[in-house]
């Protein structure tokens, strides 16, 4: 009795979840948030959805971490984020690299390129630009990111790293 007892426990706890990296808040959708976390799309002009510039950042307290992907030209360009939280809607990226494009002109392969760009909230859109006269121009979306891709990407070392402090 006791046997099936505990097989039936096990069994609860699997279908449940309980037990599982997501429900004990150590890793997955839980391991970051803020109003940066999550993914962005701006999509204005192309001709299909693979050809929406994106960011996809996660944040864990002041700290952003995260990927970004433009298409132009007919050309992929991609590459890797570090930006600073200063408050819930202003930001500063601070490191990137990447394909070598307008964004970067250093490899991720050969670590990153200090930068001191913008990255701002407004109008519940992100903006990665700021106008001449200082305000901001908002035009990525927020869309719903999936959770396998929060994981595939929590599963990088160099993100761990980034979202630790590093560099």
């Amino acid at each position: 009795m006791r046997k099936w007892t505990i097989v039936a426990l096990l069994g609860l706890a699997a279908c449940t979840g309980l037990g599982s990296k997501h429900a004990s808040g150590d890793a997955g959708t839980s391991a970051t948030s803020g109003p940066f976390d999550g993914e962005w799309a701006a999509c204005q002009g192309t001709t299909s959805p693979e050809e929406c510039s994106r960011y996809v950042l996660l944040q864990r307290g002041d700290r952003i971490c995260g990927t970004w992907f433009h298409f132009a030209t007919g050309k992929v360009y991609a590459g890797r984020i570090i930006a600073h939280a200063d408050s819930s809607t202003e930001a500063r990226r601070t490191h990137v690299c990447g394909r070598r494009s307008a964004e970067t002109d250093t490899e991720c392969e050969d670590g990153w390129q200090r930068i001191d760009k913008p990255l701002r909230i407004c109008k519940g859109k992100l903006s990665d630009l700021t106008r001449a006269d200082g305000s901001c121009f908002p035009y990525y979306q927020a869309v719903r990111l999936a959770d396998d891709q929060r994981d595939a990407l929590l599963a990088e070392p160099w993100l761990q790293a980034c979202l630790s402090g590093d560099p």
